[in-house]
Formats: C-alpha cells, sequence, structure tokens
C-alpha cells in the first residue's frame, strides 16, 4: 500500500487561498484479490467519516491488483507552527 498527495483542491476567495485542501490517492496492491484487506481500510476511511471513491484495475505486467481509493482531505496546520 502507498498513498500520494497528487493535487491540490484548494478553494479561493478575493484572490487568495481560503481553504486548503489536498487530493489523496491510497493506492493498495496485492497479488489476489483480498476482500478482507480492502475490508480493514474501507473500515478505517468509514470509521473517520471520510468519502472516497473505489476503482480497482489487474495490472498484467506486474501480475497484481490495484485498488485505489481517492478523495478530497483538508489540509489543517498546526497553530503553533505559525
Amino acid at each position: 500500500m502507498c498513498y500520494l498527495l497528487p493535487q491540490s483542491g484548494n478553494f479561493a476567495a478575493d484572490g487568495m487561498v481560503y481553504f486548503k485542501a489536498s487530493g489523496v490517492k491510497i493506492e493498495l496492491y496485492t497479488d489476489t484479490k483480498d476482500l478482507s484487506v480492502e475490508k480493514k481500510l474501507e473500515d478505517a476511511l468509514d470509521k473517520r467519516r471520510i468519502f472516497y471513491n473505489k476503482s480497482e484495475v489487474w495490472i498484467a505486467s506486474e501480475k497484481l491488483y490495484e485498488v485505489l481509493y481517492q478523495f478530497d482531505m483538508e489540509v489543517v496546520y498546526d497553530a503553533e507552527e505559525e
């Protein structure tokens, strides 16, 4: 499993970033279809009330299944960093 933050989904107001968000992709790779692992990951996302879209593909050259979870997440900075 790996995750990527490939793009921002920021919202602008008055010519400035008003709300910072990041697109998130979680890629789950298995050599066989493993519904129990998918359920664990989905349960973790559901517990945190994260709305996600799911897709999957068989990668023949790697002989792996890729299950992809995509969602947007608010970017929150610690106030002590400022």
